[in-house]
């Protein structure tokens, strides 16, 4: 009489299943993190270009607005120029004593309206001077006037720069956030060594 005889699978350990499972969960979030810088970086790469050419348009605007502002900077000097030139000459044709009051009248309104008109000349010379010289919140102003007017010429380029920056953006977040990652585990190692009871001599 022949004895049947059954073979059964070696059990499987508890430990080992649960080392394995958790080693696999550890390796998700790993995974995820290098997906995620890999399209960061790949996006950095492709936003070169638009880098670029958002720093040369920006540079042509910025020199055409320079041109600009001296250009009237240039043109109100001389107006002030002529402007005393001409003040000057009123003053030396000032009516005399004997000259009738309504000459002198004449004469003394002449000159204010011309004194006035050369207090708003200084005025706008000393506007175009703080615009070419003078400091915005961030960059200066003649930068912000060029900025600006490139943004509303040219939208899609300002809209692609806008979103390039917020992608070098979450790349840097995700580069601390790895490093802040990366410092517990060697600030333990380091703190384990200094750890080790001294031997004795």
């Amino acid at each position: 009489m022949i004895k049947e005889v059954r073979l059964s699978a070696p059990p499987t350990t508890l430990g080992s299943t649960d080392s394995t499972s958790s080693q696999e969960h550890k390796g998700v979030p790993l995974l995820a993190a290098a997906k995620s810088a890999g399209v960061e970086q790949q996006a950095i790469l492709e936003a070169a270009p638009v880098e670029q050419s958002y720093s040369g348009t920006l540079a042509l605007y910025l020199r055409a607005k320079h041109d600009q502002v001296e250009h009237i900077e240039d043109r109100l000097e001389g107006l002030i120029d002529r402007q005393r030139a001409r003040l000057q000459q009123t003053q030396i044709l000032a009516p005399g004593l004997l000259s009738l009051p309504s000459s002198k009248r004449a004469w003394q309104s002449q000159q204010a309206q011309q004194q006035a008109y050369l207090q708003t000349l200084q005025a706008r010379l000393d506007m175009v001077r703080e615009i070419k010289e003078g400091m915005g919140l961030h960059s200066p102003k003649l930068e912000e006037l060029a900025t600006r007017k490139m943004c509303a010429e040219n939208s899609e380029l300002a809209s692609n720069w806008d979103s390039m920056r917020e992608v070098t953006r979450r790349h840097e977040l995700l580069m601390r956030k790895q490093d802040r990652k990366q410092s517990p585990g060697l600030d333990q190692g380091g703190s384990q060594t200094l750890g080790l009871p001294a031997k004795s001599i």
